[in-house]
């Protein structure tokens, strides 16, 4: 997968709504970690924002909303950028969804523009916990 650093059990860690693939559950707090040749920055505290980013001389943004109750984030991209990974962090564990052609149930061999409500997997008492860092890592877009 290329990562910097190592990633624990790959499971689904709870409900992934709306969200375009199937997470893979991160035990603890991971730091920002990105696959090579892609940008990372971290979303803390988990408001809504946008974000300029350039990638290999390509620039963009990554506008990030959060939902009223912050427990779900939802993203799009400007100009000629991707987004290739997301953590979700929330609770004790988080959630990674990755954007890649090994993603599922869909390939993004590209990386993807926008998804909507990602969110950290369930906490002990089986609810989904509010959000407290969210970290995006982009990537230079295909020219669509």
């Amino acid at each position: 997968m290329g990562l910097t650093t190592a990633v624990a059990i790959g499971i689904s860690a709870g409900p992934a709504a709306a969200a375009s693939v199937t997470p893979v559950l991160v035990m603890g707090n991971p730091p920002l970690a990105c696959p090579a040749g892609s940008v990372g920055f971290r979303v803390d505290p988990p408001v809504d924002t946008t974000v300029p980013v350039t990638v290999d001389g390509e620039s963009g943004t990554v506008i990030v909303d959060f939902n009223a109750n912050t427990t779900q984030v939802s993203f799009n991209t400007t100009g000629d950028i991707a987004v290739r990974q997301v953590t979700v962090k929330g609770g004790p564990d988080a959630n990674r969804y990755i954007y890649d052609a090994n993603s599922t149930p869909t390939s993004f061999p590209d990386g993807i523009a926008a998804d909507t409500a990602l969110t950290a997997p369930l906490n002990p008492g089986g609810n989904i916990p509010t959000i407290s860092h969210v970290d995006f890592c982009v990537i230079k877009g295909n020219g669509s």
